[in-house]
């Protein structure tokens, strides 16, 4: 009898072993899935802000009269240059979330250019600066109500 309880007791613990051994395993595998996505996601953000900032620049004014607006379209070549190259290298997530910042920054700053020449702005994106170090609380907008709205609620507004 006393042999059954050691032999059953000793099996109890195998499978436990077992089963915990193969949950780290799945854990583990699931945590390199989840940083390859989101590096994979970031890397195709990045490269699409970057192409998007690219191509706004093709279109813009080769050189402006307006010194304030040179100055903004000096620097959203520059960042356009330093978001090229970085993409060349970038091997982490952080890296090309830097890149897309570079670019957002460019966008920002064509949009400064063409509000100085008078002409309507052009394509936009998230505030550019501190977006992924964002630790405070955001202010919130006073037009903005936590209520959903829309046909489906009754709400029209």
């Amino acid at each position: 009898m006393k042999d059954a309880i050691e032999t059953s007791t000793i099996a109890f613990i195998a499978i436990v072993a077992i089963v915990l051994i193969f949950a780290a395993v799945l854990g583990l595998r699931s945590v390199i899935e989840t940083k390859r996505r989101r590096k994979n996601r970031a890397k195709t953000d990045a490269e699409a802000w970057t192409e998007l900032l690219g191509s706004q620049l093709k279109i813009a004014p080769v050189s402006v009269g307006d010194t304030e607006a040179a100055a903004a379209l000096d620097r959203a070549r520059k960042l356009h240059y330093k978001a090229v190259e970085r993409l060349k290298t970038a091997k982490k997530a952080k890296q090309f979330a830097r890149i897309r910042t570079y670019a957002l920054a460019g966008l920002h700053n064509l949009n400064i250019m063409r509000r100085r020449l008078g002409k309507a702005p052009g394509p936009q994106g998230p505030m550019p600066f501190n977006a992924a170090s964002s630790t405070k609380a955001a202010k919130r907008d006073a037009n903005v109500r936590d209520i959903p709205t829309g046909p489906s609620t009754g709400l029209p507004f």
